[in-house]
């Protein structure tokens, strides 16, 4: 049985790392949507974002918090998870310092409907939610990356469905952990099969078997909570073909 986040996360939320005032000095962000907008621009939303720290396991929103923020990862990488009313959850979506989170609050939504736990701890940028639609209103470069990724997000979201239906775990784990590694831009990353079950949908003891397989093979290694590529070729080669569906549009919003 896959448990809920709500039994096994910290119930730690968010807590502010920097002020505004910061990001305006900075005026750059790693994050791909903020990023990318022109310094006029981002010049006139600088004083609307927020820099805050998160940590491991902490809970960024639940599925009833009303929607008052979207947040930027910069360093910090985010599922999103679905959970079920007997408790179980899986992971609908994963998100880095190429989107945002609040999605359904950009699009109407007065709740987020999901839970939002943070898997690598990082900075992330946060903005009130009317700020950002209003800016997002007057067009440019912010609406125009928002756009962008929210047709990432379908495919990334719509591929995975499919993954996890269809491909054995095995496969699925390499097109997990090729999507984090896309994310953290490094060899070796924390990962435990908490998170891997959530992501999977699929039970601990299955990650374990598929994890030491892939092991086996030398694609990869791992100890206490970490995971280590060790040849991301074969890796990709071993995963299904969703993993290049996801990456090819990933790469499109660079």
């Amino acid at each position: 049985m896959i448990v809920s986040p709500r039994t096994q996360h910290r119930r730690n939320r968010v807590h502010r790392g920097f002020l505004a005032s910061e990001v305006g000095a900075t005026g750059i962000s790693i994050n791909r949507v903020v990023g990318a907008v022109p310094a006029p621009e981002i010049e006139r939303l600088a004083s609307q974002l927020e820099r805050i720290a998160l940590r491991t396991n902490d809970i960024v929103f639940d599925p009833s918090d009303p929607v008052r923020c979207v947040f930027f990862p910069e360093g910090a990488v985010i599922p999103l998870q679905a959970t079920m009313e007997d408790g179980r959850c899986a992971e609908i979506s994963l998100t880095g310092a190429e989107g945002f989170l609040g999605v359904a609050g950009f699009l109407g939504a007065q709740t987020y409907g999901h839970t939002a736990v943070v898997e690598i701890g990082g900075s992330c940028l946060r903005m009130d939610l009317e700020a950002f639609k209003a800016a997002c209103k007057n067009g440019g470069a912010l609406q125009a990356r928002s756009l962008s990724y929210l047709r990432y997000l379908i495919a990334q979201t719509s591929q995975t469905v499919a993954c996890n239906r269809l491909h054995r775990v095995s496969q699925r784990l390499a097109r997990r952990l090729l999507m984090m590694q896309d994310r953290v831009r490094k060899n070796e990353f924390p990962m435990t099969h908490e998170f891997l079950s959530y992501a999977l949908g699929t039970p601990r003891s299955e990650v374990s078997f598929a994890a030491e397989a892939l092991r086996r093979l030398r694609m990869i290694d791992y100890a206490r909570g970490k995971v280590a590529i060790v040849n991301r070729q074969e890796l990709a080669s071993f995963s299904c073909e969703c993993y290049a569906i996801i990456h090819r549009e990933f790469e499109s919003l660079s």
